[in-house]
């Protein structure tokens, strides 16, 4: 990238940031007054030195120490007063701005469709809406040093030149040769900046996928696996962080060196100046002290360039999520939904993922509110993202799906989902007690509609005999539950809800034959009465529903009843009897 374009990049993303600080300006104000007037005592302790060494050492007036020492204690009073309402102003300006900031990112994680989820790694986002926006603290804090450090060095170089405005030329001949060295530093701390927050995310990555996945890596002895792979990306952020510190590192001695001779030809020429009578003892010792307290405020500058690029990498990182486009926007007009009888309609369907790969083409189907579907097929056919579609989580490539006659694309989200329930193959508890988890289904509900509905979903009992009863906690993901327990757990949030469509994704396949005859009992009783749609892996589980719909690559192939099917012996006849066949056959295994 050309400086030029750099610099246009770093203004857009500091004009970003302002914009999040434009509430708080009167408090930046505030703290940058405070900085200045804190920068400035710093110029005193140099002045006084002039009246110490003529006055008292040269002219022997003792009475000057008591005067100089009242003036250096006072005026560092008044710099710690005000350097003090400086940064806790600006820090307290910098917390409301990262609060804002990760409120923003994750209001945006919320708006986002399935599909963006479905393409990024969750390592990668966390260390977006964490370790990014913590590192943009280090920018605003460098923002308060920048501005202090600058009002320091502007106002000890005034008081130079004001001394000897020749002695203050040579010294600032180095300067030109610092400045680029810093902005050859900076330039490239912005690029290992980006690198070491994407090194983070993927260790996050790591770490994420074997907390998650931990059943998984232990049942397949995967531990050396996963450990090698967290080490990998360890390592990869253990050497861009070498490389960033390195330049860092490089920074204070390679500007001390080229100070140092700027202090050597100052020495020189500042003797002979004395020695002509142009300078007296007190204002070389003056010119000296002034020239050495920049020293620490210009130093300070470097290395704030450097961390500020990399700061500004983390920016762009946090700033590219925040502008992620909606790929499902609300409607600007929504129709008002407030009433659902459950009728749903897809008309001329077609959904793809990519361009070039078709999941669902042309889907005509019309199902009347109260009705039973139940989609089979394949793997592959596409009969989760056939429900995805109902309650919006995707939006069709073409064609339309309606609930109630209305296009769910004119409805807004919540309005749309408040009537849907849905029953996933994995189920997702969250971290909190049972009733908390049920409670999701409603949150307004009384404990005894809780309770209700764990009566329902067959619930109520193995919850009663927890010590803790419904105030059980539970851990991350529900894992302190049976398979069979966190699902009824789910369908007891379903009956509060009571939703009048009903979406059960395999709801019953991963549990054993006693615990799924006890679920399917609560979902026999939840289906009544509402508009529900099935996708069975077992395809006994659906030969009592009003339709079977059988899709096959992403098609309607076959549809009717399952006695009405078998006689076809299309596709769901080969599905059945080879099904029925597996079981059989896994039965005369049996004693």
């Amino acid at each position: 990238m050309s400086n030029e374009a750099n610099i246009i990049n770093k203004k857009d993303t500091l004009n970003r940031l302002l914009i999040y600080g434009k509430d708080y300006l009167w408090l930046l104000v505030i703290s940058l007054i405070c900085c200045g007037v804190a920068s400035l005592c710093s110029v005193v302790p140099a002045y006084v030195v002039k009246d110490l060494v003529n006055e008292v050492l040269v002219n022997k007036k003792a009475q000057y120490i008591i005067k100089i020492s009242e003036l250096v204690i006072g005026v560092m009073f008044i710099k710690g007063v005000f350097s003090f309402s400086s940064m806790y102003l600006m820090q307290y300006a910098t917390q409301r701005i990262l609060l804002k900031i990760r409120s923003d990112c994750f209001d945006k994680l919320l708006k986002l469709s399935l599909s963006f989820f479905e393409s990024q790694q969750t390592g990668q986002l966390m260390s977006r809406v964490t370790n990014d926006v913590a590192v943009l603290q280090m920018l605003v804090h460098n923002f308060v040093r920048f501005s202090r450090d600058i009002i320091e060095v502007f106002g000890l170089m005034i008081y130079i030149f004001w001394l000897n405005w020749k002695l203050s030329l040579i010294s600032l001949i180095i300067v030109p040769l610092i400045i680029w060295l810093i902005q050859t530093f900076g330039r490239k701390m912005k690029k290992i900046g980006t690198r070491m927050q994407e090194k983070v995310g993927d260790i996050n990555t790591s770490l994420h996928e074997y907390i998650t996945g931990v059943k998984v890596v232990k049942s397949f002895t995967l531990e050396k696996y996963m450990l090698d792979k967290y080490e990998a990306s360890n390592e990869a952020n253990f050497k861009i962080t070498m490389r960033g510190h390195k330049i860092n590192c490089a920074v204070t001695p390679v500007v001390e060196l080229f100070n140092s001779i700027s202090l050597v030809i100052i020495f020189w020429f500042g003797s002979q100046e004395v020695l002509a009578g142009n300078l007296d003892a007190g204002e070389i010792v003056s010119f000296i002290a002034a020239l050495s307290t920049m020293y620490k405020p210009g130093k300070n500058l470097a290395e704030i360039y450097n961390t500020t690029a990399q700061s500004f990498g983390a920016a762009d990182r946090v700033l590219e999520l925040i502008d992620t486009p909606i790929d499902l926007k609300e409607p600007e007009e929504p129709v008002e939904f407030n009433n659902c009888k459950g009728k749903v309609e897809f008309k001329d369907v077609v959904f793809s993922y990519k361009k070039d790969e078709t999941i669902l083409n042309n889907i005509n189907l019309c199902v009347q509110p109260g009705e039973i579907i139940a989609l089979v097929g394949p793997s592959g056919a596409g009969k989760s993202t056939f429900v995805n579609l109902i309650p919006r989580f995707f939006d069709t490539t073409s064609g339309e799906v309606c609930v109630d006659g209305i296009n769910v694309k004119n409805i807004n989200g919540s309005d749309l989902r408040k009537f849907i329930g849905l029953v996933p193959q994995e189920t997702y508890l969250f971290a909190g007690t049972i009733e908390d988890n049920i409670k999701f289904g409603r949150l307004d509900a009384t404990q005894d509609e809780i309770i209700e509905a764990a009566k329902l979903a067959n619930a109520h009992n193995f919850i009663s005999e927890f010590p803790d009863s419904y105030n059980t906690i539970l851990g991350e993901r529900g894992v302190n539950l049976s398979g069979g327990q966190a699902q009824r757990v789910a369908l007891a949030r379903a009956f509060l809800k009571n939703p009048k469509i009903l979406i059960l994704d395999e709801a019953t396949s991963a549990l054993d034959s006693e615990t799924e005859s006890l679920i399917q009992e609560s979902l026999d009783l939840l289906m009544k009465d509402r508009t529900t749609f099935m996708i069975a892996h077992r395809l006994s589980t659906v030969v009592n529903a009003d339709r079977i719909i059988v899709l096959e690559k992403g098609r309607i192939v076959e549809t009717g009843k399952h006695e009405e099917l078998l006689e076809k012996k299309g596709l769901y006849y080969q599905l059945y009897t080879a099904q029925h066949k597996k079981e059989l056959e896994q039965a005369a295994l049996l004693p």
